[in-house]
């Protein structure tokens, strides 16, 4: 092994003994008996050799093995790359250690050497990051140098690196520059950079020590983008055509794009609009051209817009472009119709015009032409007069823009004042053609071409003799009348009496009316003849002239007079009444001989002003009839008789008028007032108002009573319209009572009451009309439970379907009517938590109870077969009685039992408990009951309560169709099928034949029969 290089004495006095680092531990370095003494006598010297130190730097790495002999062996392993880094030596030049050596031989001494570390290659270059990204600008200049970081190799030497290399599959425009004495390395721009060519180079970088060996970098260099390219448009000029002028605004009717070589911010284009128009604009980022105005092709067809792209880069270049769009004429211009003439009053829709009706044949009325600014079909317009056939005016056509409306034949305002013109222009345009309508209305101006005329040339009148003179201005005998077709000044009419004594006559001039002035006598002179004249106000005024003979008669000298106390009469009559009752007769006469003073006419009306708007006036159902007697001409009836229907809901109270007068001259006449009540009918039955009859009742949250009131109303008024309410007592639970207003109690703590039962009542709700009360039942259903209830699967288990639920009304008893609908509960009711879920719970609730209704249901329906079968049998028994029960028939009549009365064609009854009544009018005037049909407007009356069975042995009849009437207010609602069998009570043979024939009418009464039934 390789100990010690050479030794070489140091001017200091000191030996520098070489050796390689990293050793192996014991490797002898030196012998330092050879090295100190002298080679003739080392041997035989006796001495001891010791380090100066031993576990201090640099002794530590170092052991003098047989201290006699003085051999210098490695203790621990030298790495002179980490003393170098420790900085235990000096790795620039040379590391070395130096000892102080002990020598004890025959004197004392130290000696001092130095051992100095030789480098062994024993690394190899490595570089700090393998991987260098750098960015260098397109425009570095050549010769431009980037500083590299420079690999590590702890080596000295030629052990340590002594070069640099790039390797590249591409040309590269890179150099490698090495300092070898600095240790600096640097990447030198060798030629121009473009990004726009090559954006970024990929290369390795190889360093190399004495040894060869070697560490590699891969480098990326990306060149760094400069605004060194302008941007460029596709194309320099854009030509957009057909863009609808009826495009909508903010609409995009093109896009331009420019492209910039560059990147990044140099890269990035904003467009900018350069013409200043306000009706387009660009979006700066995508370079979309927006509409921002209403385009009309007729105002500009053609738009020239410059547009420059600009990019973002430092010291902007930009690029410009030219947009050329051409706007497609739309036809979105309707005709224009411009008219002239002297004497109008216009606006866009329509022209008023004023003629004179005295205006010749073919005079122009007005001028006119009509434009479109649209172009093209969209221009081009046809236009003619609407509705032009039976007008006294034409449309002539001059060119085919232009005309005029002229007049054909000659005007009269007394025919037809004014004209109504509709002239219609319509354009070709597609897809829809426009048009335009102008309204010409034409007034015709009167003109004094009229004269006034009297109703007849000669006119006759009579004047009572007599006649007390109390106002100087005499009394109206005669009112003068004349008609002038002419309007304003030409029809305004004056009228004048001509040659005539004023102390006779006088009339006015604006009304006609003619007075007497004096109390003539026909023994003096019974005939007066006056001439009249008519002159109206025109220019120039126009009149005509007629004839009134005036006959003296006797004096009227009786006023008419009524069979009436008073003027203020009160009649009554029931509504409902038939067509053709009188209500009441007045008998009026007049006690003057002479035919015109004892002449009667009335005048009627109904409702007066002050009472009713004309349009609010309601039908009358009644007609007034007047009648002369056929004994005395001077007496006259008149009769107020029914011809509608009347209805005292919907009035109450008729007001009638009458004024009564004779024919004299001056006439005489009363005033009767007539008022007419109509009086109130039990026409209507209770209704019960409630939105559920389904009621949840938790006993929990009411622990003692449940209270909940029930509300129904009847139209009809007083006794007819009060209402009671009971309870059916076959239905109704002993914890339950309903007071006769209406309040439900419910008794929720009774022991009676079972958890989860259901409680169906029969709610009796009856008026007290006369002479028959009408009788409502309703059925209300009470679902009684606790906090502990189940509600969710209580509505589960008993949610039937629409079938089943819905109430059979062919089935169900006459009259008897059911509600659904939720109650809605008094303050203080509480109802159930889960109120959300339908109320329609209405079958048991437990199978038990299923079971045993079915049991019961099965029962019955076997004592319903028996009993028909024993009524078959006793059929049969009675065809053997048949003589027999005819001739009782005839005399029996009605049964004893009856509690039926007849008043004026109406039928009471007062009922009896467990009974079903139904009553039956005479169809035929003669024979009561030939024919046995039900009242139509006859209320059954229903009382429903449980048959015993000792009641219930009578023969049984079965109803196969028996009417009802329901009521459902909601669509969830449900009812259970009730199923009703009728057995006749107290009935004996003698009213029970065995072959009822309507045709025996001769042997039958007219009483009539009764049947009282009873539902089982």
């Amino acid at each position: 092994m390789f100990s010690c290089c050479y030794c070489e004495q140091q001017q200091d006095d000191h030996f520098i003994i070489r050796t390689m680092e990293k050793l192996p531990v014991h490797t002898e370095v030196i012998n330092l008996r050879h090295l100190l003494f002298p080679k003739n006598f080392s041997d035989s010297i006796n001495a001891d050799f010791s380090l100066a130190k031993r576990d201090e730097f640099p002794y530590m790495y170092f052991l003098i093995n047989h201290s006699t002999r003085g051999i210098l062996t490695i203790r621990k392993e030298i790495d002179r790359d980490e003393l170098c880094r420790l900085r235990r030596c000096r790795c620039d030049t040379w590391c070395d250690l130096e000892l102080e050596i002990l020598i004890n031989s025959e004197q004392f001494n130290i000696e001092l050497i130095t051992i100095r570390i030789i480098d062994r290659n024993d690394h190899k270059p490595i570089f700090t990051n393998n991987q260098l990204n750098l960015t260098i600008v397109e425009n570095a200049q050549i010769g431009a140098m980037i500083k590299l970081e420079s690999a590590i190799d702890h080596d000295q030497g030629q052990n340590s690196i002594i070069g640099y290399s790039i390797v590249s599959s591409t040309v590269l425009p890179f150099s490698l520059r090495y300092d070898l004495i600095r240790g600096d390395l640097s990447l030198v721009v060798e030629k121009m950079l473009d990004r726009e060519l090559i954006s970024s180079y990929k290369f390795d970088i190889i360093a190399r020590d004495g040894d060869n060996q070697t560490g590699l970098l891969h480098v990326i260099v990306i060149i760094d983008d400069i605004n060194d390219s302008p941007p460029k448009f596709e194309q320099p000029i854009y030509i957009i055509n057909n863009i609808s002028e009826m495009i909508s605004t903010d609409s995009i009717v093109s896009r331009v794009h420019a492209t910039d070589d560059d990147e990044g911010v140099n890269g990035e284009i904003n467009y900018y609009l350069i013409s200043q128009d306000k009706c387009f604009q660009i979006d700066q980022i995508t370079g979309d051209i927006r509409v921002k105005c209403l385009l009309d092709y007729e105002t500009k067809s053609m738009y020239r817009l410059e547009i420059e792209a600009r990019d973002k880069g430092e010291g902007y270049k930009t690029d410009f472009c030219i947009v050329i769009i051409h706007i497609l004429d739309e036809n979105d211009n309707a005709p224009i119709i411009d008219i002239y003439s002297y004497d109008i009053d216009s606006d866009s829709k329509s022209v008023e015009i004023y003629l004179n009706e005295s205006l010749p044949r073919n005079s122009l009325v007005l001028s006119l032409s009509i434009t479109d600014r649209d172009t093209g079909d969209n221009g081009r317009v046809t236009w003619k007069l609407l509705e032009s056939s039976m007008i006294p005016f034409e449309l002539i056509r001059l060119t085919e823009n232009t005309g005029e409306l002229r007049t054909k034949d000659l005007l009269d305002r007394e025919l037809i004042s004014q004209y109504n013109l509709t002239l219609e222009a319509i354009d070709h345009g597609r897809p829809l053609s426009k048009s335009t309508y102008l309204n010409i209305f034409i007034i015709i101006l009167d003109e004094n071409d009229n004269i006034p005329k009297f109703r007849e040339k000669t006119m006759k009148a009579t004047i009572n003799e007599h006649v007390k003179i109390i106002n100087p201005n005499g009394y109206e005998i005669f009112h003068l009348h004349a008609e002038d077709s002419d309007e304003n000044l030409n029809g305004e009419i004056i009228y004048s009496l001509i040659n005539h004594d004023k102390n006779l006559f006088q009339i006015d001039s604006k009304t006609g009316i003619i007075r007497a002035m004096i109390e003539f006598d026909r023994k003096q002179q019974d005939t007066y003849i006056l001439h009249v004249e008519a002159r109206d106000k025109g220019t120039p005024s126009l009149s005509s002239q007629g004839i009134i003979t005036f006959t003296v008669i006797s004096q009227n000298e009786y006023t008419p007079v009524c069979d009436t106390n008073n003027n203020n009469i009160s009649w009554s009559i029931m509504e409902n009444s038939e067509i053709g009752t009188i209500i009441g007769t007045i008998s009026c006469r007049d006690d003057d001989k002479d035919e015109p003073n004892g002449r009667i006419s009335v005048y009627s009306e109904w409702f007066s002003d002050d009472k009713l708007d004309y349009q609010n006036k309601p039908s009358i159902p009644f007609e007034i009839v007047t009648k002369r007697s056929n004994t005395s001409q001077s007496t006259t009836f008149i009769m107020i008789s029914v011809n509608g229907s009347i209805d005292r809901e919907v009035l109450s109270f008729y007001q009638l008028n009458f004024i009564i007068f004779d024919h004299g001259n001056p006439r005489r006449s009363i005033n009767i007032s007539i008022s007419i009540d109509i009086l109130d009918e039990n026409d209507h039955c209770p209704r019960l108002h409630i939105e559920s009859s389904f009621i949840i009742i938790n006993r929990d949250l009411t622990p003692k009573y449940f209270h909940i009131h029930l509300s129904a109303s009847d139209d009809d008024k007083d006794y007819n319209g009060n209402i009671t309410f009971q309870l059916s007592p076959s239905t109704s639970p002993s914890f339950i009572n309903l007071l006769s207003n209406g309040t439900l109690i419910v008794k929720t703590d009774s022991n009676l009451i079972n958890d989860n039962s259901l409680v169906v009542l029969h709610v009796q709700i009856r008026d007290h009309g006369e002479p028959t009360p009408c009788l409502i039942v309703e059925t209300l259903r009470l679902f009684i439970g606790s906090n502990t209830t189940d509600w969710i699967t209580v509505v589960k288990n008993n949610n039937h379907d629409d079938t089943s639920l819905r109430l059979a009304t062919e089935e169900f008893q006459q009259g008897k009517r059911m509600a659904y609908a939720f109650s809605s509960p008094t303050p203080s009711s509480i109802s159930s938590p889960h109120d959300e879920y339908p109320s329609f719970i209405t079958s048991l609730s437990t199978r038990k109870q299923i079971f045993a209704v079915f049991i019961c249901s099965s029962i019955l329906m076997f004592v319903v077969i028996l009993t028909m079968v024993l009524c078959f049998i006793d059929c049969i028994q009675k065809k053997t009685k048949e003589n027999r029960n005819m001739s009782l028939m005839k005399t029996n009549g009605f049964n004893t039992h009856s509690s039926t009365s007849s008043t004026n064609g109406k039928y009471s009854s007062t009922p009896l408990p467990c009974e079903t009544k139904q009553f039956y009018e005479n169809s035929s005037p003669k024979n009561p009951y030939k024919s046995l049909k039900a009242l139509a407007n006859i209320k059954p009356v229903i009382i429903i309560a449980s048959a015993s069975s000792s009641s219930s042995t009578a023969y049984s009849h079965s109803t196969s169709s028996i009417d009802s009437t329901t009521r459902a207010n909601t669509a969830h609602n449900r009812a259970l099928t009730n199923t009703y069998t009728y057995t006749a009570l107290s009935t004996s043979d003698d009213l029970m034949p065995m072959d009822f024939d309507d045709n025996l009418s001769s042997i039958i009464d007219d009483n009539g029969i009764e049947l009282k039934m009873t539902t089982v």
